[in-house]
């Protein structure tokens, strides 16, 4: 399977958030959300946001245990700065850097500390202060508990919320990741197996594709088409017997 990002719809949907927050007009607020299941690839297409050669940004992400000390830091050292001693001078010198190299703020895994005010609370105050887009991304969950922050929910201009891949986003991973013989093909009904056993999450897809590549590799099909019929003995998806 080949290491890259294709252009599924949910990728193609954040790129299009940070294109409006980079690109809006001074009147609107610049913060972004994007929210989803797991699975759904929201990391990924941060991760790929934020590697554009195009992308002048920050990017960090938010774990169980955060304090507002310890994000502060966090985001002070991919700022290429020395923390502070104090979070207040520690959040001072973020503004000041954010502001003076006009970065962009990508904030993954934000639902671990949607719960602590100050830590949100620091989010807004580096928007307020620098006017440069942020991203907070998330589970489901986040966009209902930042509704009740108002201060923070109503400067969130553009908000995308991770759906579970289709049908021409399983044929887009196959056919762009997959590393078979040219002219192989996949048969519409396999490709539909995969989206219905997966439930659209990105990552079993992939461990799927990445089984059927194997096996065709070593025993490709005699007419070039991969039918439900190739794959029958294949264990592609993870089943946990029930007693």
């Amino acid at each position: 399977m080949k290491n890259k990002i294709v252009d599924v719809k949910n990728v193609s949907a954040a790129m299009a958030l940070l294109e409006n927050l980079l690109t809006r007009s001074q009147i609107v607020s610049g913060m972004g959300l994007i929210h989803g299941e797991s699975g759904f690839g929201k990391t990924t297409a941060l991760q790929y946001l934020f590697n554009q050669d195009s992308t002048n940004g920050v990017y960090v992400r938010c774990c169980a245990n955060d304090t507002p000390t310890s994000i502060l830091n966090r985001i002070a050292k991919e700022c290429g700065l020395i923390p502070a001693g104090r979070a207040y001078q520690t959040l001072d010198d973020i503004i000041e850097c954010i502001r003076r190299n006009e970065f962009s703020l990508f904030v993954d895994e934000a639902d671990y500390v949607v719960g602590s005010k100050k830590i949100m609370e620091s989010f807004r105050d580096i928007y307020d202060n620098t006017e440069q887009p942020v991203v907070l991304v998330g589970m489901e969950e986040i966009a209902r508990r930042i509704s009740h922050r108002k201060q923070l929910h109503n400067r969130i201009s553009e908000w995308v919320e991770f759906k579970p891949a289709d049908l021409q986003d399983v044929a887009i991973f196959a056919y762009e990741l997959m590393e078979i013989d040219e002219g192989i093909e996949l048969h519409d009904e396999v490709l539909d197996h995969i989206r219905v056993k997966s439930r659209g999450v990105v990552r079993t897809i992939l461990s799927a594709l990445s089984k059927i590549e194997r096996s065709v590799n070593g025993n490709p099909p005699p007419d070039g088409i991969i039918t439900m019929d190739d794959i029958s003995s294949l264990d592609l998806f993870m089943t946990i017997a029930r007693n």
